[in-house]
């Protein structure tokens, strides 16, 4: 662990990404100042999005969480670093992922997302609540899964 939020920022300053830990640490303490408390998934992955971590798009990685993504009950209420090292790893990769599946490229539809999490009300993503929870669908995953390894190749 380098850096982690807990009502105040700690971060590692002497490792290369420090840039990248702040701004991820730092939006957690935004959403959480905002009321927006979870899902775990929501939180995680609008972090990583934010931070523009690049690190979960490694083809295995998503070709590992394509074949075995976890369940959408445990991303949401998971506490990733209580996790088993690889599970948490996934469930990074899972988060951004599906954060990133849901907005794709849209800052609007980040905002919705975010709404919602700020009323723990799915009514505030309008008609994209469907496509939010059909998104661990199989086919729908696999999709999602595919549009990362094909759009967001040129970041690697």
């Amino acid at each position: 662990m380098v850096a982690f939020y807990d009502g105040a920022l700690h971060v590692v300053t002497t490792r290369a990404d420090t840039r990248t830990s702040v701004v991820h640490e730092y939006t957690h303490h935004v959403l959480m100042s905002h009321g927006m408390l979870g899902p775990a998934w929501a939180q995680e992955g609008i972090a990583m999005v934010i931070a523009q971590e690049i690190w979960w798009l490694a083809p295995a990685r998503l070709e590992q969480v394509r074949h075995a993504p976890m369940p959408l009950q445990l991303m949401e209420q998971a506490v990733p670093y209580t996790l088993r090292t690889d599970d948490a790893l996934m469930f990074y990769v899972q988060a951004a992922s599906m954060v990133r599946c849901f907005v794709r490229g849209d800052d609007a539809r980040l905002r919705r997302l975010m709404d919602a999490m700020g009323t723990g009300e799915e009514a505030a993503l309008g008609g994209s609540s469907d496509e939010l929870a059909q998104l661990l669908e199989p086919s729908t995953w696999n999709s999602c899964i595919d549009y990362l390894m094909r759009d967001m190749a040129p970041l690697r």
